[in-house]
């Protein structure tokens, strides 16, 4: 959702949706949908920091079998999916709605709240666990996440797409020979929308076939490759992006892989928060180059405040232009007892502080300052990849903080699982 807006360099007004669940029982989880604006109205701008006195209110709640859902926004439509193959353990004869409804698709029309969850027409390969999802042209596009066994038989079914106006399912052609249907060999994934294609990094097979023998892994390098393949929407075929061999995440082991990416100017980007660092590295899929920057937020942490990493690390989101958001977690002590009257809507972590939701707004590009900005040849880049892994003396990507938005966080359990741009 786009509006009328006033924030550190954005003329726009966006809107992130949530996806958290924050109480579990033998019956289901308690699923709930968050909204957060950018720039948020309702927060105090103090040094780039803002904050709201208010916890985040769901705009839904659910009971649901298993938090494992992917979401995707198609104009004012905000659709979950997942889907688990109920044969198997520990799912086996469960007969619960909460179960019944976890395999569904479902969207939520956000200019109609009231109106709930509908659900939409069933995938062709309904047992998708947690799968991966995109949008291109206001269609929806879901990967992976099935019996290999099964698509590879019928040749057609790793990829499927969801048309909203005839709600319709459309099984697509398989990848090409080589291309492993395993669910835990993709890499990242993203849309090239100007050239109406689908790119899938996928791990080297040698590294998995490593695993999965149970043998120490001989070539540490062998985790840093992956083959990139395109689908070509218009055509609907698959091709090889040249060259196919390509090393992956030089920089940083990235936490968030086998998640969404974001593609900026043929650009991916992706990025994390660890410990209080903000690290992000970057490929041009089409000079084959990567580039990396660090940004210490810590500083910009108030007395007594940490950062806590005990909830999955969620994927980079574009906002607009060169503009990029993550969510993580902060813990503030509580230094002193005060009656705020709005106690009953905090909830006290271990009585000594509170726990915030932190979205920090940040602007990404090549730094000017680093060789003018030019890209290195290859040669260039090995030897600072060599000497200078991890290290500030080859930075290329310029990272600066718009602003960061805090919100106290009510539970303690609470369990972010995803997050879109609406």
């Amino acid at each position: 959702m786009e509006g009328k807006g006033k924030g550190k360099g954005l003329a726009m007004q966006f809107e992130i949706a949530l996806f958290a669940s924050t109480s579990a029982t033998r019956d289901g989880i308690q699923a709930e949908w968050y909204s957060i604006k950018i720039p948020d109205p309702e927060c105090i701008f103090l040094h780039s920091v803002t904050t709201v006195e208010k916890p985040l209110r769901p705009f839904s709640k659910v009971w649901l079998a298993c938090a494992y859902r992917k979401h995707a926004v198609i104009g004012s439509s905000l659709y979950s999916l997942g889907g688990m193959n109920p044969d198997s353990e520990p799912f086996a004869g469960v007969t619960t709605p909460e179960f019944a409804r976890f395999l569904k698709v479902r969207s939520f029309d956000l200019s109609t709240p009231d109106d709930g969850w509908k659900p939409v027409a069933t995938m062709t390969f309904p047992k998708r666990f947690e799968p991966p999802c995109l949008v291109l042209d206001d269609k929806l596009y879901v990967l992976g996440s099935v019996s290999a066994s099964e698509v590879e038989a019928k040749g057609y079914g790793w990829m499927e797409v969801y048309d909203p106006d005839s709600n319709t399912w459309e099984p697509l052609p398989n990848p090409p020979l080589g291309f492993s249907l395993s669910a835990r060999s993709l890499a990242y994934y993203a849309t090239l929308d100007s050239k109406k294609q689908i790119l899938v990094a996928q791990h080297d097979p040698a590294y998995y076939a490593t695993l999965d023998s149970k043998k120490q892994i001989l070539d540490e390098d062998a985790s840093l490759f992956a083959t990139f393949y395109v689908y070509h929407v218009i055509d609907r075929c698959w091709t090889l992006l040249e060259p196919p061999k390509r090393k992956l995440r030089p920089y940083y082991h990235d936490p968030v892989r086998g998640r969404r990416s974001t593609i900026v100017d043929n650009t991916i980007y992706w990025g994390f928060v660890l410990d209080g660092i903000v690290r992000v590295q970057s490929h041009n899929i089409d000079t084959d180059l990567y580039f990396h920057g660090r940004l210490d937020i810590k500083r910009f942490f108030e007395d007594g405040e940490f950062a806590v990493e005990y909830c999955p690390k969620l994927p980079l989101l574009h906002v607009a232009d060169q503009t990029f958001c993550l969510l993580m977690f902060t813990f503030v002590a509580k230094m002193e007892e005060e009656d705020s009257g709005e106690d009953s809507d905090i909830e006290l972590f271990e009585d000594n502080g509170i726990i915030f939701l932190n979205c920090i707004v940040l602007d990404i590009s090549l730094n000017p300052f680093k060789d003018e900005g030019k890209q290195q040849s290859k040669e260039e880049f090995d030897e600072i990849y060599k000497y200078h892994f991890m290290g500030d003396s080859s930075k290329q990507l310029n990272i600066s903080l718009l602003s960061v938005q805090k919100y106290p966080v009510r539970n303690g359990s609470f369990w972010l699982n995803d997050a879109v741009l609406l």
